[in-house]
């Protein structure tokens, strides 16, 4: 049999553990102990944001190498000047001076009309012969004004003695064709050349030609100088607005 008073003293014991078990309890209760705080587990590191090409791009966020970059400023370059031309002038001119060459011409005919069969007539205005002469001044002059645009008044000189044998051996040409010198001997067609040259009208229609072509080729030498003088100050004026405008994307 088990012993009373071992089994009372096991029990006092084990009731006294108890009780000091339940006075552990209430003081874990009352005062939870607290638990060992690991440093690393709680340590908040901050990592460093990725900034993808995509999220540059979104409203909101500013890249620091981004306001580092030099902005690109386009600047509008100005246009630069249209060269103006003195042929459109050229050619009105040498129109107007085709109908003054007609006149004086015709004048010069009457003259030497007059001098040969001593009458003052004008019925050689009926006849093609007369405007032949008129369609190569008007042809050469024309010619000659596309051709010297701007030049000076010595281009215009040099310009109206071409003028001049367009006029003078045009109309020696298509004269000796009207006659038929095709069909002729070859003594013949000599002969009808020769006569040709020398006809005072014809050599009129040349001289005509080539003062004519000469005095109106000075209007237009005139402003074609006025025309250059206002192409050079429109280039300068586009060239310092040019310096202008890269100086200031600078």
């Amino acid at each position: 049999m088990t012993d009373p008073s071992v089994e009372r003293g096991s029990s006092d014991k084990n009731h006294d553990n108890i009780e000091d078990a339940v006075v552990v309890d209430e003081t874990l209760e009352a005062e939870p102990l607290a638990e060992p705080v690991v440093e690393h587990e709680h340590e908040i590191v901050a990592e460093p944001d990725i900034v993808t090409e995509a999220d540059a791009n979104a409203p909101g966020i500013t890249s620091a190498s981004a306001s580092d970059e030099p902005r690109v400023v386009y600047l509008t370059a100005p246009t630069p000047p249209k060269v103006a031309g003195n042929r459109g002038f050229g050619v009105f001119t040498a129109l107007a001076s085709t109908l003054l060459f007609a006149i004086v011409f015709a004048i010069a005919v009457v003259i030497i009309n007059a001098a040969q069969s001593g009458r003052v007539g004008f019925a050689f205005a009926q006849a093609p012969s007369f405007y032949v002469p008129i369609a190569f001044f008007a042809l050469g002059a024309i010619v000659i004004a596309l051709i010297v645009n701007r030049a000076g008044w010595a281009a215009h000189v040099f310009s109206s003695i071409i003028v001049g044998l367009i006029v003078y051996f045009g109309t020696v040409g298509v004269l000796l064709l009207s006659n038929g010198i095709i069909q002729n001997t070859s003594e013949q067609a000599q002969l009808l050349f020769a006569l040709a040259l020398i006809d005072p009208r014809v050599i009129a229609a040349g001289l005509v030609g080539r003062e004519v072509s000469l005095w109106t080729g000075a209007l237009v030498a005139k402003r074609g100088r006025k025309v250059t003088d206002r192409n050079r100050e429109s280039r300068t004026q586009w060239e310092a607005e040019l310096a202008e405008k890269s100086a200031a994307q600078h």
